[in-house]
């Protein structure tokens, strides 16, 4: 019975050597820093977890047909809007202009790619225009998202006949959401009442800057020329694709995630293998293997 007890310690010692070996303390050393080392260098180099990703997207753009036209003369400023409200109370500088708008779909996709809107005065003598166009701008594609929107342009009138042409941009101080729908912005800009005071453009442009989405008009730039008397305005609004910046949903960030981690963990597997195969083939740790035969002689 003594003797049985003798060899059932030597075989457990014998056991926690082998099992506690300073070559199993390497082995799970490397397979700790094989599995955690490329996390570590991910996340430290930033991006692992992608918060913003971007894609493009051409917006459907309506018109709304309303706006707000002001034009100056040396002496006087005459407004028009399509706001009966606000032509009742402006009745006194009220000057009106012929109005035509053409909108085109020249992809046929069925979302409007160019808006134009002509607008011809009578008054002569005018030094300088200012427009607030409205229009709704909705996304459907990765974000849904729609509002009402404002365009504002100002120029100063150097001939009868003036183009002004400009293409419509997003201006977005949010990230949106990837397959949630924003329509927060879907309320009007201007609250039709017989207030003066809603529907002034310092009014209107600050409420619209104010958003954290809004559009205005880039790459604008204006001819002038000579014209009929009174002054022929034509703005040319072009519609193409936006870059939209929305934030990934987690399966989505998950797959840039794993590709970063990946690319990293086969380096350090390569790197850790080549120094696991020095240190086992040079016997540098040691390592106390046990025989079958000898355990069964133990027994």
């Amino acid at each position: 019975m003594a003797l049985t007890t003798v060899y059932t310690k030597r075989s457990t010692l014998r056991y926690m050597a082998t099992t506690c070996s300073s070559a199993l303390l390497f082995h799970w050393i490397t397979v700790a820093v094989m599995v955690i080392l490329p996390f570590i260098a991910a996340f430290y180099t930033r991006n692992l977890w992608v918060s913003e990703l971007t894609y493009r997207e051409q917006p459907d753009v309506q018109f709304k047909y309303k706006l707000i036209s002001l034009i100056h003369t040396a002496d006087e400023t005459y407004l028009w809007s399509t706001y009966p409200s606000l032509n009742t109370m402006a009745q006194d500088m009220l000057a009106v202009p012929s109005l035509s708008v053409a909108e085109h779909d020249l992809q046929r996709d069925g979302k409007l790619d160019q808006l134009n809107l002509t607008l011809h005065y009578t008054t002569t003598n005018i030094v300088s225009v200012q427009l607030v166009v409205f229009v709704q701008y909705q996304l459907s594609d990765l974000c849904n998202m729609v509002m009402e929107s404002a365009l504002f342009v100002q120029q100063t009138v150097l001939g009868d006949n003036m183009v002004i042409q400009g293409d419509l941009e997003l201006v977005q101080r949010e990230v949106l959401k990837a397959y949630n729908t924003h329509n927060a912005y879907n309320t009007p800009l201007v609250t039709e009442d017989m207030s003066l005071e809603s529907y002034q453009l310092s009014k209107i442009l600050s409420s619209a800057s104010s958003r954290t989405l809004s559009t205005r008009l880039s790459h604008e730039y204006a001819l002038s020329g000579p014209g009929e008397e009174g002054l022929t305005l034509s703005l040319i609004i072009n519609v193409q694709d936006q870059v939209i910046r929305y934030e990934p949903g987690f399966w989505e960030a998950l797959k840039y995630a794993w590709i970063q981690y990946l690319a990293l963990f086969i380096i350090v597997y390569t790197i850790t293998q080549q120094l696991r195969s020095f240190v086992f083939e040079n016997m540098i740790v040691i390592t106390l293997p046990q025989a079958k035969d000898t355990q069964d002689k133990d027994q």
